[in-house]
């Protein structure tokens, strides 16, 4: 048996618990057994006490009635009991056979409480409970023997000694076997747990319907898996998306440089091919830093400055950028005049998520649409939010590609043409920035009737 599992500690533990119990027990009725019995014992010894005292104070004061008839007095000389009497000067004037053996010297009436003292004395080797107390003529010594009792005592330990390992081994042994019982569907959780791997992580658990913890556990699991199968299949899309967005500019570098270095070219044909190189090696590094962005940004590690920041000054920073965009594409950039609203940020993080929403908006609208800038204020529960919406008339987003926007490398089946430049990672970047200032960005659209995005950040 491995002392490691639970199966074995939980057995342990059980069979310790119960012996201690059973020990505590044992002990605990001993003792009860013990004082029931000189309880009842020194019960009868005290009635014997107050008809003893009614002889010697009738004898005391002049009555007729001597000692041998105390003697003889049926209740109070039944089988096995003993007494004796001593007078005030300390001899005795009568003792039981076998009382010698209670000590040889009278007790001290003066020291002696009115109920009287008892105590357990030995004689022939059996116990004996003896009863001494002070009555007129001196003291008196009543003794009646325990060893019936002894040996009924005697007997219940031995049986409880006897039987307390047999009880503790049958206890232990159904411990066992239920703690075993109990733990085998976390044995079967941790074999299908065990056989779940990259290729099979849409394996799940099985689900007994009791309810119980381990139903929780293997629901809380499946849960973990299927996040972990999220996760693992977002991984593996971006790796694949990345190298293919990757692949492109690398190969026209490669393939200009080769063709290039085939014969002498003239310093235009060179001047055109290092513009090129040059081109895919800026799209490139740009690429490759929003990749870096946004893995550092799921490292956490990502430093963001905050500062209280105008929020329309932001902005119309921002909208100047873009009008320049918005002029080439035959756009209109139509913006209010911002209201002051104040934001805690990183002004070059927040100036780039506004750049993208904009750019989008350009980017999707048709040559003569217009996009409109709008900034306020509302409430998300208690916390008072600043509002940035940017709305266009463009093409639209269809309802089941919305959930996918904010996806690494997603675009829309329609701007799979390339005829729309990116590589689907600006929504990301500016959802990464929004969360990392405690706010977020929302897109409502609909084929044909334009996008609204907006960027929602708690006002200072």
């Amino acid at each position: 048996m491995n002392r490691r599992t639970i199966r074995f500690r939980l057995t342990a533990w059980y069979g310790a618990i119960l012996a201690a119990t059973f020990a505590a027990v044992g002990i605990g009725v001993w003792f009860a057994i013990r004082d029931s019995i000189n309880d009842t014992v020194d019960k009868d010894l005290r009635f014997r006490l107050r008809e003893m005292r009614g002889f010697v104070r009738l004898q005391a004061s002049g009555g007729d009635r001597s000692l041998e008839e105390l003697i003889q007095h049926a209740s109070l000389a039944p089988a096995g009991s003993r007494f004796r009497i001593a007078d005030s000067a300390g001899r005795w004037l009568y003792q039981s056979p076998g009382t010698q053996g209670w000590g040889a010297a009278p007790p001290d009436p003066s020291r002696l409480p009115n109920r009287g003292r008892v105590e357990t004395s030995t004689l022939n080797g059996k116990p004996v409970r003896v009863l001494s107390a002070a009555v007129a003529a001196g003291s008196i010594q009543i003794g009646m023997p325990t060893d019936e009792f002894a040996e009924m005592l005697d007997a219940f330990t031995w049986t409880a000694v006897l039987a307390s390992p047999l009880l503790l081994l049958l206890a232990s042994a159904g411990g066992y076997w239920m703690s075993r019982r109990a733990l085998a569907p976390v044995e079967q959780i941790a074999r299908t747990a065990g056989d779940i791997e990259a290729h099979n992580l849409s394996e799940r658990l099985p689900l007994r319907g009791t309810g119980d913890e381990l139903d929780q556990l293997s629901a809380t699991l499946n849960a973990m898996l299927a996040r972990l199968q999220d996760s693992f299949r977002r991984v593996t899309q971006f790796t694949a998306d990345a190298s293919h967005e990757l692949r492109t500019p690398v190969a026209i570098i490669r393939t200009t440089a080769e063709v290039i270095r085939k014969k002498p070219r003239s310093e235009k044909e060179y001047s055109e091919a290092l513009d090129r190189i040059l081109a895919e090696s800026e799209r490139t590094t740009d690429l490759i830093e929003d990749l870096m962005l946004l893995a550092r940004a799921d490292a956490n590690i990502e430093e963001t400055v905050l500062e209280p920041l105008a929020l329309a000054d932001l902005v119309r920073a921002a909208c100047a950028d873009a009008r320049v965009l918005a002029e080439a594409a035959g756009i209109k950039l139509a913006a209010d005049d911002f209201n002051g609203c104040t934001v805690s940020g990183d002004f070059r993080a927040l100036r780039r998520a506004v750049l993208i929403l904009l750019d989008n908006a350009i980017k999707y609208s048709k040559p003569g649409g217009e996009v409109q800038v709008h900034l306020g204020l509302c409430r998300k529960g208690e916390r008072p939010m600043a509002t940035l919406e940017v709305r266009d008339n463009g093409i639209g987003i269809a309802a089941d590609e919305l959930p996918h926007i904010f996806e690494r490398f997603y675009r829309a089946a329609k701007d799979r043409s390339r005829k729309i430049g990116g590589v689907g990672l600006g929504l990301s970047i500016a959802q990464s920035i929004a969360r990392r200032h405690g706010g977020e960005i929302q897109v409502e659209s609909a084929p044909g009737r334009g996008s609204t995005a907006r960027l929602l950040l708690p006002a200072v």
